[in-house]
């Protein structure tokens, strides 16, 4: 969990006030000149607590990265890149100027990079995430300025009078910001993710074989993103968190109960419990003084209301500074069957809209390119909530393998989750138990489409 902060033809003093924004996303801050642009970095350690602090450089390159290429030793070993530290910046600094922007798709984990590259004169600066936007760079145009900021919270500490957008508003109170592409504030926007690859022709792998293939690829996403020190898990009591810890075995879990029982998935998440288990219960008060301290780490509203989350990194990161996530399982294993055969609007619209006086009609939206723009919000939340907490959120149900795969396979593999609990190796009341999600009571949602707004912070 890094930062980085720019402002193009701006002032030192600007790209000074976008660190301080941001400075919880750190432990370490930089300033580094290329001609006349300061660049700040505010630096996490987590690969190798000894390595220079970025940028790093080769040939024609500088490079700043925020998050982790999971793949980078492979990477290095592959295409014979000699490494000097055990940083992945470092590969990817050495990849690009191996491969220029060619072989990006090659890239794994989660990552938001900003490139100087000294050949593109007039065009020098570029900017990329990973493929799903679990790391997102913003960028606002003003005066012949351009800035560049891990959060938006950057952006607008140099022009806190940037007004907000009235369709993506009009979003926010629909579908809680899930479909909305860019921000709610006008202007700031977000930087293209990698593409998605896409498959028009299904595997014809056997079950068993693609259960075998399943479970190979899900230990070589947990070698890649097993941290090395103590990490931690957010934990349920479903499938996908519960088998990042069945498997990597973290040293922590964390876990949110509550106080009404229609909410509650204590017995399961006993049976999913590793390491030190630590837990949270939802009651009135912790909904009351959460909700407050949420909208200071939230400044791009997405996915609703998000109280908990903060509750829970808040908790993990008195802990560790790396903790896992089941983030993407819903979405590539078949997680949602109960809105698969609705009308996409009555998917998209999570608030009752019926006094907006413009409803937007989503019916060329498809249900997966739905499930993509929630997954996005949902890390967009997550990243939020880690940053805050100064930790860094690892995602193994998002390897870019692991998800290929699951993409090519038939439709009857991946109903209701069918070919991932036949591998996960749970308890089978986990397997079979009734998915109840991570609940925010206290708020309906129309209720915290407003507070959010009106506790917006600029």
């Amino acid at each position: 969990m890094c930062s980085i902060n720019l402002a193009i033809n701006g002032s030192f003093e600007q790209v000074k006030a976008m660190q301080q924004a941001t400075i919880r996303r750190g432990t370490t801050e930089s300033m580094y000149a290329v001609g006349k642009t300061w660049v700040s970095f505010s630096y996490l350690p987590i690969t190798d607590k000894h390595a220079p602090i970025q940028p790093y450089k080769s040939g024609e390159f500088t490079v700043w990265m925020n998050g982790f290429i999971s793949n980078y030793k492979e990477l290095a070993e592959k295409y014979d890149i000699k490494l000097e530290t055990n940083c992945d910046t470092e590969l990817l600094v050495k990849f690009l100027d191996k491969f220029d922007y060619y072989k990006l798709d090659e890239l794994n984990g989660f990552f938001a990079v900003v490139v100087h590259y000294s050949r593109h004169v007039g065009n020098e600066w570029s900017c990329f995430t990973d493929r799903y936007g679990t790391k997102q760079i913003y960028t606002y145009k003003r005066d012949g300025i351009t800035l560049i900021s891990s959060e938006v919270k950057g952006i607008l500490a140099v022009f806190p009078d940037i007004e907000l957008d009235d369709v993506a508003v009009n979003e926010w109170k629909e579908t809680l910001g899930v479909v909305t592409k860019n921000t709610i504030y006008k202007g700031i926007k977000r930087v293209a993710q990698l593409p998605m690859p896409t498959f028009t022709v299904r595997s014809t792998l056997s079950y068993e074989d693609a259960k075998r293939e399943l479970s190979r690829l899900l230990h070589q996403s947990f070698d890649r993103n097993k941290y090395d020190g103590e990490s931690g898990v957010y934990l349920s009591g479903g499938i996908d968190s519960g088998l990042i810890a069945h498997w990597m075995r973290p040293e922590y879990s964390f876990s949110v109960d509550y106080v009404d029982p229609r909410f509650s998935e204590i017995e399961l998440i006993k049976l999913n419990s590793t390491g030190i288990h630590h837990s949270i219960i939802v009651n009135r008060e912790l909904a009351d003084i959460y909700a407050q301290k949420t909208m200071l780490a939230l400044d791009d509203l997405k996915a609703g209301s998000c109280y908990t989350n903060f509750a829970i990194a808040e908790l993990a990161s008195k802990f560790v500074q790396v903790v896992y996530s089941g983030a993407g399982g819903d979405e590539f294993f078949g997680g949602y069957p109960h809105r698969k055969n609705k009308d996409i609007n009555d998917v998209v619209y999570r608030c009752d809209v019926g006094e907006l006086t413009e409803v937007i009609d989503y019916g060329t939206l498809s249900h997966f390119e739905y499930d993509m723009e929630f997954l996005r919000a949902v890390l967009v939340v997550e990243d939020r909530m880690s940053g805050w907490h100064t930790m860094e959120t690892r995602y193994p149900l998002l390897d870019n393998d692991l998800v290929n795969f699951a993409l090519s396979l038939p439709g009857e593999y991946l109903e209701n989750k069918r070919i991932l609990k036949d591998v996960c190796g749970l308890h089978e009341d986990v397997v079979n138990g009734k998915k109840k999600g991570f609940s925010n009571p206290y708020f309906t949602n129309e209720q915290w489409a407003q507070f959010a707004l009106e506790n917006l912070k600029k």
